[in-house]
């Protein structure tokens, strides 16, 4: 029996859990590190009761019955991280923090040498990917980032074409997230820019960590613009919808989210008050070491059918163009007519069916069945680091130099 701690048991990582026990392993969750231990039961319970629910990101909830390891009556909580690592026998450990914390966490788990399965963004701050690197040269231990997209069916097989020379050296790149539920990003705590750091970071880290997986090569330099279009206003700092009497005409009420675009709320605070952050869009121009560049833009105001993520690479032999929302993939081949099409099927699993393979392999690593991450740490500061850069040059117009 491997046995799991946890710092940070918010609902993404409850996501996480309902693929690591649908997995055929004997594995329990010994102990939790949270502020908030009656939530962590709540979410653990699947309650849905309005009270201890409020305020959480819930996805679609699909019934899975729960093994017993997964019971909170079972389960030591602590409040203290390094209580909970020096006390309990672990054989790996899960940080699911606020992202300003998953470094501080992550420190102490590496330095215990045991395995890690770390939350996207790796860090927020230049500061953390310097401690984080450091870390990373000299752990022994491996760690496997939260880049479940990387790992999907659909990008795999975009590796296998690619890898197979099937459109040539790719050479330009296009990538696009069009965000049907962007609205999140303004209702609810990443609403709070000092927290989340802004959306390249929240967002674009999976995006350009897939790009960079795909093309094997290190990114050198990115210049980036953002913009303030639609959420933005003049109602008060932290006004809440269900205090607000515009509820029924503005179309981001809570109550035209569920009744008039039949979406899913996460929170209810305004989205055109005085204190909200973050851009609404963003875009990036990243060069690579071959001379190469790849662009890539980000919308968090399409709704329904115009959202699309996923990219164009472009071969002189060819162009491979994927989408994450239709699950296809198409090949054009640039000496005839030829248009080859794929369609996948992601098998149920959250993020295109990623999640599972993390969980898979963050299992294997513990039981040392690999020593292979699928989505090693390095990558995970490589990807944070174009993000950060990214931020920094969209306040100051420059280009800068990814590099710590």
């Amino acid at each position: 029996m491997l046995n799991i701690g946890i710092i940070g048991y918010g609902v993404r990582i409850d996501m996480l859990m309902d693929d690591l026990f649908a997995l055929p392993y004997e594995v329990c969750i010994k102990a939790v590190t949270d502020t908030n231990h009656e939530r962590v039961r709540a979410l653990m319970k699947k309650d849905g009761s309005q009270e201890t629910m409020h305020n959480m990101e819930i996805d679609k909830i699909d019934g899975l019955m729960r093994s017993c390891e997964m019971n909170p009556d079972t389960i030591n909580f602590y409040t203290d991280a390094d209580e909970m690592l020096d006390k309990e026998k672990l054989d790996g450990v899960i940080v699911g923090t606020n992202c300003s914390t998953h470094t501080y966490f992550a420190k102490k788990v590496l330095n215990r040498n045991l395995p890690l399965f770390l939350e996207k963004p790796v860090a927020t701050s230049m500061e953390d990917l310097r401690i984080l690197a450091e870390c990373e040269a000299k752990a022994t231990v491996p760690t496997v980032v939260s880049f479940p997209l990387r790992v999907t069916p659909l990008v795999q097989e975009v590796k296998r074409i690619l890898d197979a020379d099937t459109i040539g050296k790719v050479e330009h790149v296009q990538a696009f997230n069009d965000v049907t539920y962007g609205f999140v990003y303004f209702h609810d705590w990443y609403r709070d820019e000092s927290v989340s750091k802004g959306l390249f970071l929240q967002k674009a880290t999976h995006d350009i960590d897939v790009i960079n997986y795909l093309l094997s090569e290190e990114p050198v330099k990115v210049c980036a613009m953002k913009s303030k279009q639609i959420y933005k206003g003049d109602m008060p700092a932290s006004l809440r919808c269900s205090e607000c009497d515009k509820w029924e005409t503005c179309m981001d009420s809570t109550y035209n989210i569920i009744n008039l675009r039949n979406d899913t709320p996460r929170s209810d605070y305004c989205g055109f008050a005085v204190d909200t952050g973050n851009e609404d869009s963003g875009s990036m121009i990243v060069k690579y070491a071959s001379g190469m560049h790849a662009m890539y833009s980000q919308n968090f105001f399409a709704r329904k059918g115009a959202g699309r993520r996923g990219a164009r690479l472009y071969g002189y032999k060819g162009t491979v163009e994927f989408d994450f929302v239709t699950n296809e993939i198409k090949v054009f081949d640039h000496m005839s007519n030829k248009v080859t099409a794929v369609r996948l099927d992601d098998q149920g699993s959250r993020h295109g069916g990623g999640d599972i393979v993390l969980m898979r392999n963050f299992v294997n690593l513990m039981q040392g069945k690999t020593t292979q991450s699928v989505a090693p740490l390095k990558d995970g500061i490589r990807s944070a680091l174009v993000c950060l850069q990214a931020k920094a040059s969209s306040e100051s117009d420059q280009f800068y130099p990814i590099t710590l």
